[in-house]
C-alpha cells in the first residue's frame, strides 16, 4: 500500500513516495532527494488507494480555501482508517512569544517567520495559521478522528503535530456543504462584500477540489 511524504524538502522518509518541487524550484535546498518531482497542487491519486499522508510544514503554505479541497481531497485518497500527519506551526505559542513583553526582539522576528514564512520565494509564504483546535476541527469535519496530538521545538520555534485517521470518507458533494460552513466562520458579518469574499473563496475551492479530488 502507497504512502505519501508530500513536499518533503531533503528529509527522506523511508517507506513513502517523498514528494517535492524540482530543484530549481527550491531556493536553499543543498540535495534533491525526491522520488517526485511535481506540484502538490496539480496530483491526484486514485480513490481509496493511499494509507498514509504526511506533509511537515507544508499545509500552512495553502491559502485556506486551498487548504479546505486539499484536507477533502486526501480524504478521498485515503483507505479506511488511513492516516494523515500533519506538522504545523503553533500559532498560539508563537503568538504568545509575539506579544509577551519579555521577549527579545531576536525571538519575536524568528517567531513572526515561523509564522508567515521565510519568504525568499513565492513558494515560501505561510497563507494560514493553526492552533490545535482549529486544525484538529478542519480534519474532523472532513471525515478523521484525531489519534494523537503532539508538540515540539526547535530554535524558538513551536510546532504541532496532529495524526489523524479516516473514519468516514466525504463524497464531493458534501465536501462544497462543509466547506461553505466551515469558511462562514471566517467572515466578519453578512453584508454583501463579505458575500462575496467567500463566493471567491468557494470558486478558489471548486478549481483546487476539480484538480485533486477522486471520485
Amino acid at each position: 500500500m502507497t504512502k505519501l511524504h508530500l513536499g518533503c524538502g531533503e528529509n527522506y522518509l523511508n517507506g513513502y513516495i517523498n514528494i517535492d518541487l524540482p530543484k530549481n524550484e527550491n531556493s536553499v535546498q543543498m540535495t534533491d532527494i525526491a522520488d517526485l518531482h511535481a506540484n502538490l497542487l496539480q496530483i491526484s491519486y486514485p480513490a481509496n488507494t493511499i494509507e498514509e499522508i504526511r506533509l511537515h510544514h507544508v499545509f500552512e503554505h495553502f491559502s485556506r480555501p486551498i487548504g479546505c479541497a486539499l484536507i477533502a481531497s486526501w480524504n478521498s485518497w485515503l483507505i479506511n482508517n488511513g492516516i494523515i500527519h500533519i506538522e504545523v506551526p503553533d500559532l498560539l505559542q508563537m503568538a504568545r512569544i509575539i506579544s509577551s513583553p519579555f521577549s527579545s526582539l531576536k525571538k519575536i522576528f524568528v517567531a513572526e517567520r515561523h509564522l508567515f514564512g521565510s519568504q525568499e520565494a513565492d513558494w515560501a509564504i505561510h497563507y494560514d495559521g493553526y492552533n490545535q483546535k482549529i486544525l484538529s476541527l478542519l480534519l474532523e469535519l472532513y471525515g478523521f478522528k484525531i489519534n494523537n496530538i503532539r508538540k515540539n521545538n526547535w530554535k524558538g520555534t513551536y510546532n504541532i503535530e496532529i495524526i489523524a485517521k479516516k473514519i468516514n470518507s466525504i463524497s464531493y458533494v458534501d465536501a462544497f456543504e462543509i466547506t461553505e460552513n466551515y469558511l462562514k466562520n471566517y467572515l466578519i458579518d453578512d453584508s454583501p462584500s463579505e458575500q462575496k469574499i467567500l463566493k471567491i473563496w468557494l470558486e478558489q475551492f471548486k478549481k483546487q477540489i476539480d484538480i485533486s479530488f477522486s471520485i
